[in-house]
Parts: C-alpha cells; structure tokens; sequence
C-alpha cells in the first residue's frame, strides 16, 4: 500500500481536517440508545414481574433496583432465586427480558453497558397482597386469623362481613410481623360470609387486596369462595349444637423493634496481605439481645456500596445469641450459627463502610458505620 505524504497529512491537520473525512467526507456518530423498560403496574402477591426493554442490539444489560420505599437508593439487582434474571444482552433486535420477585412495591432501572448515562426511566411496580382468611367459631364468637402476602408488617387490615350486596367493615388493625392479623368478633350468630381486606400502603406501595370469602353456618365455616364469584345462598343453620370443639386462634406473632437485633462485629480488613484464600477472615455477627428467637428469613445486610446479602431461607436466632456471615464461600451451618455470604472478592471497604440491616418487609432494624483503623474490626 502506497504511504500518503507527510506533507499532506501535516496540511490535513493544521487544517481541522482528518484524513477519513477529507478522503470520504465527515458522517454523524453513532450515539448509543437508552434502554427503555416497561413492565405490569403490579403484581399480586408474593411474585414475579416480568420487565422487558429496547437497546442496542448486543448491549449487556443489568437491572437495578431499590424497594419503593428507598426508591433514592438503588443498587444493583442480585438473583436470589433460580427464576430471577438480573443481567441480560439485547438480541438481534435489540430486545432483552428481566425477571426479579417482588415482595414490596418497587422501583427499576435497566443500565446498558455499565454507563450511568445509559439507564432507562424509572419503573414502578407495586403489589396487591394476597391475604388469607382463616375463621374458629365458638358460640356467637368468630376468631378470626389473617395471613398476608407478602408478609410484611403494619399493612392495613379490614375484616368485612357481607351485607347484600356490599361489604361491612366489622373491625379494622393492621398486621404484625410475618403479616399476621389476629382478632375476636363477637355477637355473631347465623349464616354469614367474611373477607379480609389489605392495604392500602402508599409509602411501600402497596396497593389494595381481598382475601376469597368464608362464610360460616351455623357455627363451622364454610368452604371459601373466590372473592370475584357471588356466594351462594346461606343454607339453613342446623339444628344440632355441633360437637367439635373450637380451633384455638395461634399466638401472635413476634415483633422485632429496632435495637432487638442488631451488628456487634464486623472485621473488613483481616490481618496480613488481601489473598481470596482470606476471604472467610472477613465477616461480620449478628446478635439478638432479646430473650426471643426471630426468624430471619429475607432479612438483609447491605453495604455502602449496595452489595446484598439475604437470609433466603428459614434461620432461626434464639435469644442472645450470635450469627456469623463470612464473606467467602461455605456450608451454611457448619458451624452451626454460620452463613455464608458466597462472595469470590471482599466486600467491606477498609477505609470506611456502613452497614444496613433490614427485615423482610424492608424495615431498618440496625446500621453500624466505621472508619479506618488500625485494628480492621470494629464492634458496632
């Protein structure tokens, strides 16, 4: 190939002038495109939502995220189930999917190419609960007990009883921690059909749900109907005083307050040099002050930076006592108060970090924030 002047590609310059565009002409650059994401205005229950977007065709994209009620800080989407899908490429079309289970209103954000400039609009889905109505009937007293979906804690709570054609709200509360609602009517006698309504929770964006209808007749409960099928006719109560005795309404459930459970060690910088072989050397406890045991399932641990680990599954932290969560890899209880984070790199930043501790219903129970210091540990 013949080599063009430096006489000629000095002149070129000096003028502004690159030799593409002297030779071809000057052409527009090609900007990437901002994704686009859409998806259902809610689910229903403890669910998935499905989300799909436009990019570039071959675009790596990863979901971002926050529950409602922390919509100012988001961080990026961990699958935490085999059905979520966090990370995705756009195909040929430019077309990509994400999945991610909801258990609060949230907020969503599609990133392409790991470019804050290149983030989609906002999305927000909310849930509708999906309570469940139980009822024990002893004499002309309905216990009633209500379990909702998704179990979170100080949701509004209507227990409603059928008047024709409309819905008379008996008694109202709000549910307690894991979602239960309890309460006792009294006075109630004949053939009569309840619901259970739920919600609304602006702040969580949770919307409004109802539970299928139980009718009781004649002092058992009915089989439920579903809320959107008309109930049928009462049936004539027995005559017979039925023999069964009545069901025991379950205790209520704990509630955990902040300062019940709460960090009392985080080590973010072991001693000696940072090798992965060390990675189970940093860690941080947890321990409840109380004299109750809590379940941690879907508990979280977040740090400054967004990282997330989540009690996936049941745990149970008795009464003053401790658990470990290394940030390595492991077999969960072994020992027995330890969890393995799982991480292939650290996560707590030497030079200063905060922790944030937060139930399943994204309630703040705890947070511990360092500084530097020479010890690589702090007790929170």
């Amino acid at each position: 190939m013949r080599v063009r002047s430096p006489r000629l590609v000095a002149a070129l310059a000096a003028a502004g002038i690159g030799l593409g565009s002297a030779l071809l002409g000057a052409g527009p650059a090609m900007a990437a495109t901002v994704p686009t994401l859409t998806g259902p205005a809610s689910v229903v229950g403890w669910n998935w939502a499905t989300l799909h977007g436009k990019a570039d065709p071959g675009a790596t994209i990863r979901l971002r995220e926050a529950a409602y009620v922390y919509r100012d800080d988001m961080y990026y989407s961990e699958a935490f189930f085999p059905e979520d899908v966090v990370t995705a490429t756009a195909d040929a079309n430019g077309d990509f999917t994400l999945r991610r289970r909801l258990d609060s209103g949230f907020v969503f954000v599609a990133e392409a190419n790991n470019t804050v400039a290149l983030r989609s609009a906002p999305l927000y889905v909310g849930i509708v609960p999906k309570p469940t109505l139980e009822l024990s009937v002893s004499g002309t007293n309905v216990s009633v007990r209500v379990v909702s979906e998704p179990g979170q804690a100080f949701l509004p709570v209507k227990i409603q009883r059928q008047s024709g054609s409309t819905w008379q709200t008996l008694v109202e509360g709000q549910t307690e921690t894991e979602g239960v609602y309890q309460t006792v009517l009294t006075g109630q006698s004949g053939a009569q059909n309840y619901r259970a309504s739920v919600g609304p929770d602006d702040a969580n964006r949770v919307l409004v749900g109802n539970s299928v209808v139980v009718g009781i007749n004649g002092g058992q409960p009915n089989p439920p109907t579903d809320p959107t099928t008309p109930p049928t006719t009462p049936t004539k109560p027995p005559t017979t005083t039925p023999t069964k005795p009545p069901v025991k309404p379950a205790p209520a459930p704990l509630v955990v307050k902040p300062g019940d459970v709460r960090f009392s060690l985080i080590v973010f910088d072991p001693a000696g040099k940072d090798t992965t072989s060390k990675l189970n050397q940093e860690y941080f406890r947890i321990t409840n002050y109380t004299s109750k045991t809590f379940n941690l399932k879907y508990w979280t641990v977040k740090d400054r930076a967004g990282n997330t680990y989540r009690f996936t599954t049941d745990f149970y932290l008795r009464g003053k006592k401790n658990v470990y969560i290394p940030t390595g890899k492991g077999t969960n209880g072994r020992p027995s108060n330890y969890r393995y984070w799982g991480r292939k790199g650290f996560i707590w930043d030497n030079g200063g970090d905060s922790a944030y501790l937060r139930t399943g219903t994204s309630k703040l129970i705890d947070s511990c924030r360092y500084t530097k210091n020479s010890k690589g540990k702090t007790y929170c």
